[in-house]
């Protein structure tokens, strides 16, 4: 009985472990834009002065030329 619970506990370790690595995170750019709105957070809409990403919110994104620094129309 000790046996069947330790191999349960560690197959519910492991599928929440490896839940995230599954599911797709959106950035708080990425779900406004899919609401058809523009990320309002105060440091996207400073990033977008400036012609940049909110390094905080899109730490994997980098500035490009064809996007609108983080905020997207």
């Amino acid at each position: 009985m000790k046996l069947i619970k330790t191999l349960m506990a560690a197959l519910w370790i492991s599928v929440l472990l490896t839940i995230p690595a599954f599911a797709a995170d959106k950035t708080c750019c990425e779900k406004a834009k899919a609401d058809g709105k523009v990320c309002s957070h105060k440091c996207c809409v400073a990033a977008k002065k400036d012609g940049k990403v909110c390094e905080k919110c899109n730490p994997k994104q980098k500035p490009d030329s064809n996007k609108t620094g983080g905020q997207n129309k």
